[in-house]
Order: structure tokens, then C-alpha cells, then sequence
């Protein structure tokens, strides 16, 4: 997730750029002895890299897909998203996050709007097959709570085993060892998740849905972001029939689909078949080039 998402911020401030520079484009970026650079030569140097022209089609997929697939993305959708994420890195470390990517939060939460207007555009172009759904439906985990620690370290997160081992309460040990985490209530209880559920860290799922109830991480549990947690497991809901949670499954299938670096070309085919029917017409013949892989990948055949 973080490959594509750091991407896709990349892409929102290096757009964003090559639109100013587009405007004003007579402005002095440097001088030298032997000239000057403006931002038209920075503009014309930078449309003709592979990484402008990956950036230029990336703003028209952008554009086609939001026309079409905007108004299924609600704002709320992206704060709920938004908080989440932020809370499971903690806020010292989510600010760190930010700063080591050059990103604004207006830039980070525009990455995260425009990866569900993909997925709503791949939902409704995707066919997934009965066998898909009875896959995941064996492989689904229901609703589960959880009770968290969220550590300093590594070191802190044994010692708050070690104190457990011993005898120690949970109430007890989480105020002794828990940073503050805005995902949680009381002595860390989240709210209960299943496995279709993105937006909790995979490896907090992997602990929670692996050991019986009122049971807690034997060894610290080392998040996707590097924080450091002891999950306890405190209950597991009873399994709901198929019927009840399809929509759940074919979510977490196409959200699969779309993470998964093996399906790029289906990505780029169905991306493709949309941006013919969206009539662009590319002007600049430097850019001209820049979507024929989904052209190519949108052709039927």
C-alpha cells in the first residue's frame, strides 16, 4: 500500500508544479555564468522524462476515473480512512511519515481519495466469478475485538509481555506501557473488525485472528509502520452465512485485486477500456505516448 499511495503523492505535488510552471513559465528558476533556466526549460526538460509522462498520464486517469467515479467517494469515507491510519502510526510518528515524504495532510488525504475512486472504478468493471466468493467467504474471519498496546519499542512491548507472563493485570500493564492511540478506548480496546477490514494494520489482524480469545501476543507484534504492539484477542463473533456478507467479500476481493503487483496489466486494461470511452485526445506531442499502455491494454480482443 505504501508504494502506490507514496506514489500517488509524488504524483499530486509534481502536478501541481508542472501546472505552475505551465502558466508561468517565463520566471528565472537559476542563473549561471552561461546563461539562465526558467520554468519553461524546466517544463520542457521535465514532460519529456519518463517520469513526467508517467505523472501526465496518471493526472488524466485521474480525471476520467473522478468524472465517472467521484461522487461514490464522500469525504467522510476519506476522514474515517484518514484518522485510522493516522492513529495506528501515532501522531510523532505520522508526522515523521509526512515530512520524510514531502507531503501535506491536503496531499496525503487527496492519495487516499484518489485510491477509492480507483477501487469504485475497478468494482464496477471487475467481474469476480462464484469461486472467488466462496474462496473468501472460507477464508473470512468475522468480527473481532481486540484490546491494544501500543509501545514505545520493541523493548517496551517484551516488557509489557513479560509483565503479563507474570501475572500482571491488562488494566494495570497498558497504563504502565501504551503511548496515547486515537484508534483505541479505555485500556485499549478497539472497536471489533473483521478481515475485510483494510483500514487495521494486516499484521494486527494476522495476531488478533490467531489466537483464542482473552489470549495476547506472545512476542511483540511489529506493525506495517514499525510501531511495536501486544494484541489481545477478546472476542471472536460467531461466523455469518455468505448471503449476509457479500458485499463485504466482493469489496475485499476487488481490493485485493487492485493491490496485488501481478494484476497491473488487468489494472491497465480496464483503465483503458474507460479512457477510450472518455474521448482524450492528447495535445502536446511530447506527451503523446504517455497512455498507450492502457490504450494498448484497452483494446479488445
Amino acid at each position: 500500500m505504501h508504494r502506490k499511495l507514496i506514489w500517488g503523492i509524488i504524483a499530486i505535488v509534481f502536478v501541481s508544479g508542472l501546472t505552475y510552471l505551465a502558466v508561468n513559465g517565463s520566471k528565472t528558476l537559476a542563473t549561471t555564468d552561461n546563461g539562465k533556466i526558467t520554468q519553461a526549460d524546466f517544463y520542457d526538460e521535465v514532460k519529456q522524462s519518463s517520469a513526467g509522462r508517467t505523472v501526465f498520464a496518471q493526472m488524466v486517469v485521474n480525471k476520467v476515473l473522478d468524472k465517472k467515479y467521484g461522487k461514490q467517494v464522500t469525504d467522510s469515507a476519506v476522514d474515517t480512512q484518514y484518522k485510522t491510519l493516522k492513529a495506528q502510526y501515532g501522531d510523532e510518528k505520522f508526522k515523521e511519515y509526512l515530512s520524510q515524504n514531502g507531503m501535506s495532510v491536503k496531499q496525503y488525504k487527496q492519495s487516499l481519495r484518489d485510491k477509492q475512486v480507483m477501487q469504485a472504478a475497478v468494482k464496477a468493471n471487475y467481474t469476480i466469478t462464484s469461486d472467488q466468493l466462496s474462496q473468501a467467504y472460507e477464508n473470512y474471519v468475522p468480527d473481532t475485538t481486540i484490546s491494544l498496546i501500543t509501545a514505545k519499542s520493541e523493548d517496551d512491548a517484551q516488557a509489557a509481555i513479560d509483565e503479563l507472563d507474570s501475572g500482571s493485570s491488562w488494566d494495570d500493564v497498558y497504563n504502565q506501557y501504551s503511548q496515547s492511540n486515537s484508534s483505541v478506548s479505555g485500556t485499549g480496546q478497539m472497536a471489533p473488525f473483521d478481515s475485510t477490514n483494510s483500514s487495521v494494520d494486516s499484521e494486527i489482524r494476522k495476531a488478533a485472528f490467531n489466537q483464542d480469545d482473552g489470549a495476547y501476543s506472545s512476542t511483540p507484534v511489529k506493525g506495517s509502520n514499525g510501531t511495536y504492539y501486544v494484541v489481545r484477542t477478546d472476542k471472536m463473533a460467531d461466523k455469518p452465512a455468505q448471503s449476509k456478507i457479500e458485499q463485504k467479500l466482493k469489496d475485499k476481493i476487488t481490493n485485493d485485486f487492485i493491490s496485488d503487483s501481478n494484476n497491473q496489466d488487468k489494472m491497465k486494461k480496464i483503465i483503458g477500456k474507460l479512457l477510450n470511452k472518455a474521448n482524450v485526445n492528447v495535445k502536446d506531442s511530447d506527451l503523446k505516448t504517455a497512455l498507450s499502455g492502457y490504450y494498448t491494454a484497452g483494446v479488445s480482443k
